[in-house]
């Protein structure tokens, strides 16, 4: 174990900063709240599907933090198929909200045309979490991405997304981890948002 990971070790997690603290295990399940949190997990998708990004980011908590962790190749199908420790990607909402913004900007000629998205999700399993009104929200999701006739992205992954109930009562994501299928992630599917 190296020293970093030692001293990580050694901490509580709520003393580490948020987007390093480990993501939360599953509680208990919920099965009743598993329809309420499949709708609002829908409208997200639809409005990243629709190019609608202030609506997305609207969803997002300001503490928000996207995490693509590095897929492993096991032999033992009982170990972990992701790293706990390493990212492919990691991003804040200031980071998302950099990304969207330049996409309808005049000088953002790479994404003119731009693309298609589809997000499908399925299997949507919501468990109780530790912190108070806040859910852990499992499903697996299937995205597409087209331009033109030879641009095409298809990508499945799990997602865990942790999901907090607002004073105002409705929902914000204040976590997502996307766990890849593919053990080796390509260029086009890192560029797509889950």
């Amino acid at each position: 174990m190296t020293d970093a990971a030692a001293l990580t070790a050694r901490l509580d997690p709520t003393d580490l900063p948020y987007e390093l603290r480990p993501f939360p295990a599953r509680g208990a399940r919920r099965t009743e709240l598993d329809n309420s949190f499949a709708a609002f997990l829908t409208e997200e998708s639809a409005a990243l599907d629709e190019c609608r990004y202030q609506d997305w980011l609207d969803l997002l908590d300001e503490r928000f933090i996207y995490q693509l962790p590095v897929p492993l190749l096991r032999e033992d199908p009982s170990l972990p198929r992701h790293s706990d420790r390493a990212l492919l990607f990691e991003a804040t909402k200031q980071v998302l909200a950099m990304k969207l913004g330049r996409v309808g900007l005049q000088y953002a000629w790479s994404d003119r045309p731009s693309g298609v998205m589809r997000h499908f999700l399925g299997a949507v399993r919501v468990f109780s979490a530790a912190e108070p009104d806040t859910w852990r929200v499992d499903c697996n999701v299937l995205v597409t991405w087209s331009r033109g006739r030879d641009e095409a992205v298809v990508v499945t992954a799990g997602r865990q997304d942790l999901v907090h109930c607002s004073g105002r009562g409705g929902y914000r994501l204040l976590r997502r981890r996307v766990l890849l299928d593919a053990e080796v992630a390509t260029h086009e599917q890192l560029s797509v948002i889950f």
